[in-house]
This record gives structure tokens, C-alpha cells and sequence, in this order.
């Protein structure tokens, strides 16, 4: 009776042991089959399973826009960026030598909001004397900080997606635009009509710095209203201001009369703008008459 019960006690005891064995094998053939299906073309069914599936990155895209470039005075030398996307968050952008010299992260309510879709910024302007740019090489030592070439653009979308895009900076700057009229009166501004204000510069067909040809692709005037200004500041400053793109054929503006208000003064640039985007200032001013 003893042996009889000593059997029944151990055929158990194998039973389980063969259980548990079986169990072992299920769950590794399973691991097997699931871990090929997420390394291979089941992931997307596989992640359909799951608790928590993960999302879906979105492709490497271009930024909409991008464009590294200088801009020169008589009196100053600066390098400007513009980025332009969609719903980006980060942005680094490295040099043709591949340093980075520019990183932004965007956080909390920006972030939330869906992060950037533009941006524009300038450096601190590198200030030298008026009619001796490179006399004691602040031009060279500019340029050698920002080297011509490929800059890269990298950024990331609020949904991990990748961003992309590149710009070229070159050193060709063009001269700076020659004003014909109006031109001061001694060390005052000249008194004019707001009813023929002319605006006349010379074409630009050298360098600022150095030989070789210049490709100018338009020019633009800007003029501003020196007083009164703004007691609340605008995005654009506290002047009010009227910018005007011409093409590269023009060389003279006549100042719309609706802009202008009697006895005010207005400060104006001409912009020379290269075809690398590289563009240079010259300005004068003027005083309408009662």
C-alpha cells in the first residue's frame, strides 16, 4: 500500500515537471517569434498589440528655407541668419569646418505651442573705422571667424522628426552704394519738397574688399521717420519705416509723398544686394519742408 502510494506521489511530481517544462519551451518560441517580428517587417503589426505601441518618427524633411549671409556699412560688418520651417522645436548649425555656432532649444509654452516655424537673427557687428575697413584687419579677422562655404542646418520636430537644410556664405561683398542725391548741406540735412524727393544712387560693379566681379541682384531703399517715434515699440523698431525692393536696373526712387509728413526729418539707406545674398548699406537723410 505504502510502494502503491509512493508511486502515485512521485508519477505527479513528473507530471509537473514536464509542465513546467513545456511552459519554458512556449515562452521562448514566443520571445523568438515576437522579437523577429519587431526587428523585421511585422514591427508595425506587432506594435498594433502592444499596451504601448510606439510612434511612428516621421521622415528627415528640408527646412522650408535657409540662408547665411553678411552685411556691411560704412562703419560695421555683421553675419545674418534666417531659418524658416514648420513646427520645429531644435536648431543647430555648424560651420563648413563642422563647429557648431549655433544651438536653440525651444521649451515650455513655445514648445507646447508646436515649437518655431521662423527666425532671424545677426551677430554682434564687428565696428571699424569709416574709409579704412581693414586698416588694422578687423575685415580679415571677421571673415577667418566665419569661413566661405557649406553651413549645415539641423533640427527636430515637436514629433522627433528630423530637419535639414544647408546654406553657402560667401565673402564676395559688394561696394558701397555711391548717393548721388539727396547729399548733405554742410553738416545739416537739405530741406526738400515731399512733393519731389528723389532718391539716386550709382550702380555697384566692384568690391567692397578686394577684385573680382560683383552679380547685384536688386536693390533696396529703406527709409525711416526719424521723429516722432513710437511710445510703444513694434517689432521693427521705434521708427516707422518703409522698405522698397528694386531691380537691379533701377538706381533711383521717388519717395512716395504719402509716406512723408511736413517739416519731419527721415533718415534712408540704399542697399546694394550681391546675388549670394551678401548686401551693403550706404545712408544719408533729409528734411521735408513745411
Amino acid at each position: 500500500m505504502k510502494n502503491s502510494t509512493l508511486k502515485q506521489v512521485r508519477s505527479k511530481r513528473y507530471k509537473c515537471q514536464w509542465l513546467w517544462i513545456l511552459i519554458v519551451i512556449s515562452t521562448l518560441v514566443f520571445t523568438f517569434i515576437v522579437g523577429r517580428a519587431v526587428a523585421g517587417d511585422g514591427s508595425q503589426r506587432f506594435s498594433k498589440w502592444s499596451a504601448n505601441p510606439t510612434p511612428k518618427q516621421e521622415d528627415e524633411k528640408p527646412f522650408g528655407a535657409t540662408a547665411v549671409i553678411i552685411e556691411t556699412t560704412d562703419n560695421d560688418i555683421e553675419l545674418q541668419v534666417f531659418v524658416d520651417g514648420t513646427r520645429w522645436k531644435t536648431l543647430e548649425i555648424f560651420t563648413p569646418d563642422d563647429r557648431r555656432v549655433f544651438n536653440l532649444k525651444t521649451r515650455k509654452n513655445i514648445r507646447r505651442q508646436g515649437g518655431l516655424s521662423e527666425l532671424f537673427f545677426a551677430s554682434e557687428p564687428t565696428h571699424y573705422l569709416e574709409n579704412a575697413p581693414n586698416f588694422d584687419g578687423t575685415i580679415e579677422a571677421f571673415l577667418a571667424r566665419f569661413p566661405a562655404g557649406v553651413y549645415e542646418f539641423e533640427g527636430q520636430t515637436g514629433k522627433g522628426g528630423e530637419l535639414v537644410g544647408d546654406a553657402t556664405l560667401t565673402h564676395v561683398l559688394p561696394e558701397l552704394p555711391v548717393i548721388i542725391r539727396p547729399v548733405m548741406d554742410g553738416d545739416d540735412p537739405p530741406v526738400m519738397d515731399l512733393d519731389n524727393i528723389v532718391i539716386e544712387w550709382e550702380p555697384v560693379t566692384t568690391r567692397f574688399i578686394g577684385d573680382g566681379p560683383v552679380d547685384i541682384v536688386e536693390y533696396q531703399v529703406i527709409l525711416e521717420q526719424d521723429e516722432p517715434l513710437r511710445e510703444e515699440p513694434w517689432v521693427d523698431g521705434v521708427s516707422r519705416r518703409a522698405l522698397i525692393n528694386l531691380p537691379a536696373s533701377v538706381t533711383s526712387l521717388k519717395v512716395p509723398p504719402e509716406f512723408l509728413l511736413p517739416n519731419t526729418p527721415y533718415n534712408f539707406e540704399v542697399m546694394a544686394i550681391e546675388a549670394s545674398g551678401n548686401s551693403t548699406i550706404s545712408e544719408g537723410e533729409f528734411v521735408t519742408a513745411e
